[in-house]
């Protein structure tokens, strides 16, 4: 077997090879979610969140119980991983710091509104 970040050929015993490949999708709407992608959010000042900026924006709406890796590969439009963790029972969202290419995931409890715009989400390397 030979693996490849979204995509596994199983090689038979007679040299046959087949290739699996994530499915491609959208992330499912959330209606009950407080925020929407491209809001921009305030981080509560909690203790194990103090390392993060006071201001972030959403990238994904992430409804319980889908799997966040799923969530990211649709943002970017890639095939889906084949092993993707678990989505939490709660809402969740993948959110952006400016100047920070690196995405975080957070749940809804620790977001605030803030008095801002919204502004627009781009994703380097999405269609």
């Amino acid at each position: 077997m030979v693996t490849t970040k979204e995509t596994v050929l199983l090689i038979g015993p007679e040299g046959q090879m087949t290739r699996l490949e994530g499915q491609r999708g959208a992330t499912p709407e959330c209606p009950s979610a407080k925020f929407k992608k491209g809001d921009v959010v305030r981080v509560r000042r909690l203790k194990h969140l103090r390392h993060l900026p006071d201001i972030a924006a959403i990238a994904v709406v992430i409804p319980p119980n889908f799997s966040p890796d799923w969530a990211m590969a649709d943002l970017r439009g890639a095939p889906r991983p084949l092993m993707a963790q678990v989505g939490s029972n709660a809402i969740t969202y993948i959110v952006g710091f400016d100047g920070n290419p690196t995405p975080y995931l957070i749940k809804e409890r620790y977001l605030l509104p803030s008095d801002e715009a919204p502004v627009e989400i781009k994703i380097e390397g999405a269609p």
